[in-house]
């Protein structure tokens, strides 16, 4: 059986690169392919470098909150349930750790360990 750290790491690893990842490289092209897209047009036109900054911190920061809030529904409500097992033996997530839902975004969390995008200078 995994340890505490080994399976909280998977799952991290897991929800940062399937989730997180894949949702915040798209704010991660480059100012003139988004522009292309035509929903979008008028947001990113005549954007200037400091401003595409601002939108993937901002981005970064609702996709952090989202996860902080869903994993809060595990924690808060413990008539779900977010579990792992191997070998036939079961663990519950929140059991294990501290507090689940900060694990994305705590200091040296799941977000800065794991995301390609993320580091801990932005």
């Amino acid at each position: 059986m995994k340890s505490n750290k080994e399976i909280l790491d998977l799952i991290g690893e897991l929800i940062i690169k399937n989730a997180f990842d894949n949702q915040y490289r798209f704010i991660k092209n480059n100012v003139s392919d988004l522009s292309l897209t035509e929903e979008y047009s008028n947001l990113f036109k005549n954007m200037l470098p400091i401003q595409k900054l601002e939108i993937e911190k901002y981005t970064s920061e609702i996709l952090k909150g989202f996860l902080f809030d869903i994993l809060t529904v595990f924690e808060e409500n413990e008539e779900f349930k977010v579990i792992f097992e191997e070998n036939g033996k079961i663990v519950n997530l929140v059991e294990i750790s501290d507090m689940l839902k900060a694990e994305p975004i705590i200091e040296n969390g799941w977000i800065e360990r794991f995301s390609k995008y993320v580091t801990k200078d932005k």
